[in-house]
C-alpha cells in the first residue's frame, strides 16, 4: 500500500526549530512486524542568509522528531546567489499497534530563510 501528498504553492520557513511543513502530513496504518519506508523528497529547496545559509529536512511520528534528518548548506558564508539545492530523506518507520501521524520539519540554519516554491512530497510505502 503506498500513501502520497504533496504541497501547493511557496512556502518558507526561517525558524531555528524543526517546524511543521504545511500539507506534508499523513498517517499510516497499525501492524506490527512491518516497518514503513517514508520518503520526504523536496526536489528544489534554496536558502537565503549570510551566514552560511542551509536547510534541515526531517519527519516526526506523532509530535516526536525521527533523530534520521537530511540537510544542506552552501559553500560560502554569503553566497553570491542561491541555488536549488535538491534534498531527500528516507527513513524507516515501524508500524505499530495503532495508527501513527507522520509530518514532515523543516528548520533554517544560523538564521537562514528557507524557501520552496515548487512541490515536494511527503510518501510512504508499507
Amino acid at each position: 500500500m503506498a500513501l502520497y501528498v504533496q504541497t501547493a504553492g511557496t512556502l518558507s520557513t526561517s525558524s531555528a526549530t524543526l517546524t511543521p511543513m504545511q500539507g506534508l502530513s499523513l498517517t499510516i496504518p497499525e501492524g506490527v512486524g512491518t516497518t514503513a519506508i517514508i520518503t520526504l523528497n523536496v526536489p528544489n529547496p534554496y536558502a537565503m542568509g549570510n551566514d552560511i545559509p542551509g536547510g534541515v529536512f526531517g519527519v516526526t511520528v506523532n509530535g516526536t522528531a525521527s533523530p534520521v534528518v537530511a540537510s544542506f548548506t552552501y559553500n560560502e558564508g554569503t553566497p553570491s546567489s542561491f541555488g536549488r539545492v535538491p534534498t531527500t530523506l528516507v527513513v524507516g518507520i515501524p508500524l505499530s499497534n495503532t495508527a501513527q501521524t507522520i509530518q514532515a520539519v523543516w528548520a533554517g540554519v544560523r538564521g537562514s530563510n528557507v524557501i520552496i516554491d515548487s512541490p515536494a512530497s511527503l510518501s510512504a510505502v508499507y
